[in-house]
């Protein structure tokens, strides 16, 4: 039987370093989704207080922020292909041998400063991603990239049993040297398969005999003005407002689940193929639907996903019954939200940058938005040394909040931007 599905025809029909990033990914994207959502916990196992989870969290921003102020000048100076390769291999490799060997608080804290990194290569795959290839079908490379960190959902029960079998800390221990190995093989492989794209030869011969400092820090009117005239200042708050909820809710919704709920580690690790399997049903049915004409819906229904799931799991608390259900319940909406959310965010913010100056506008902007969630782990963290559930109530604030923006965008921005 001939497959026609819209995904599958992207996929098949992906060339140059389009299908470079995207045939490499699984190494990357299945063993990170693999350990991320026992990060927490595990730092809690090795001992971690849970404001000092949140430093951790907090420290990772601040190292992003630097290496995404930096990350516009790296990735024109050196190419995208070199970038990746190099800032890839620092920002995964090193962390994962640290977060093995973790013996405490210091070992979590330069992890994250390393790892913090990874906006560098995140800039140089964005462009290599959106250059030389077909804009019109982003949403569905951002749809088929996610799709692949799917995967470590159905590896994850194997984890459970894993943790069952031989506790927590000697199963995270050997997933994150798994990963390490992965990932290099990545790396390497993607370098081989991809070129240096036009705009990145360009960007690469007019930026020699530059500084890093002057490349980093000279392009800030370029930035101001992009804001300015293509009007993505109200795009940088509400993807500020997200940024600060992914962080809370990936950090801290595992511990409250564990501690309010008695969701022991091992009962964890199926969350995430609770969590897969409705995000490719959506990612199969519903998002590479999505029109890029229309986005407000889109938007409007994914907020309300999360904010329902919230609801349901904080009111639930009283009743030991159902707390398996109400559990489940959040992560299916959670899930499904961020099905809808995150190919259409990331698409949104890669059509809304001016091409000629992508690499530094991007930069600029994740630094921004970096610089402002810095204190987020900290807040969430003090919160949740108190009650683990504060930092859940402050994650429903700052949905309120991005309702709000979303609604706020659709009304300033309808005939200029028909995005929304």
């Amino acid at each position: 039987m001939k497959i026609n599905h819209p995904l599958w025809r992207t996929l098949r029909s992906l060339k140059g370093n389009q299908r470079a990033c995207v045939v490499t990914e699984p190494l990357w994207a299945i063993p990170n989704n693999l350990f991320l959502p026992f990060a927490s916990i595990y730092m809690a196992a090795i001992g971690l207080q849970d404001v000092q989870i949140g430093m951790v969290a907090s420290l990772g921003l601040a190292a992003q922020f630097l290496s995404g102020l930096l990350s516009g000048a790296i990735v024109d100076k050196y190419g995208r292909r070199r970038t990746m390769l190099v800032f890839g291999l620092l920002s995964w490799l090193l962390p994962c041998m640290l977060w093995a060997g973790a013996q405490g608080y210091w070992y979590f804290m330069f992890a994250a400063a390393l790892n913090g990194m990874w906006r560098i290569t995140g800039n140089s795959f964005s462009c290599m991603i959106v250059e030389d290839g077909d804009s019109g079908q982003l949403i569905n490379i951002y749809t088929i990239l996610n799709f692949f960190g799917l995967m470590a959902g159905f590896i994850s029960p194997v984890a459970g049993l894993c943790i069952d079998r031989f506790t927590l800390v000697p199963t995270m221990r050997v997933i994150y040297l798994a990963a390490m190995i992965l990932m290099a093989i990545k790396f390497v492989i993607q370098y081989r398969l991809a070129k240096e794209s036009g705009i990145g030869l360009r960007r690469r011969e007019e930026c020699r005999g530059h500084s890093l400092s002057s490349l980093a820090f000279g392009g800030w009117g370029v930035f101001v003005s992009a804001l300015r005239h293509t009007k993505l200042l109200p795009y940088v708050v509400l993807m500020t407002l997200m940024t600060c909820f992914n962080i809370v809710q990936a950090t801290f919704w595992p511990l409250f689940v564990t501690a309010s709920y008695g969701i022991s580690a091992s009962m964890l690790s199926v969350f995430p193929m609770v969590k897969a399997i409705t995000t490719i049903l959506v990612y199969l049915f519903i998002t590479s639907h999505i029109s890029m004409r229309s986005l407000r819906h889109p938007l409007l229904f994914g907020l309300g996903l999360q904010f329902l799931g919230l609801t349901v799991l904080l009111l639930c608390m009283p009743f030991a019954a159902a707390s398996i259900w109400a559990v489940s319940f959040s992560a299916i909406c959670e899930a499904f939200a961020l099905a809808v959310l995150g190919p259409v965010t990331e698409s949104m913010m890669s059509v809304a940058i001016p091409a000629k100056e992508r690499a530094r506008v991007n930069s600029l902007i994740m630094a921004m938005i970096l610089l402002i969630s810095i204190p987020v782990g900290w807040i969430a963290g003090q919160l949740s040394q108190r009650d683990r559930m504060l930092p859940l109530v402050m994650n429903i604030g700052l949905l309120l909040a991005e309702f709000l923006m979303v609604l706020v965008i659709t009304r300033i921005s309808r005939e200029k931007h028909p995005l929304l």
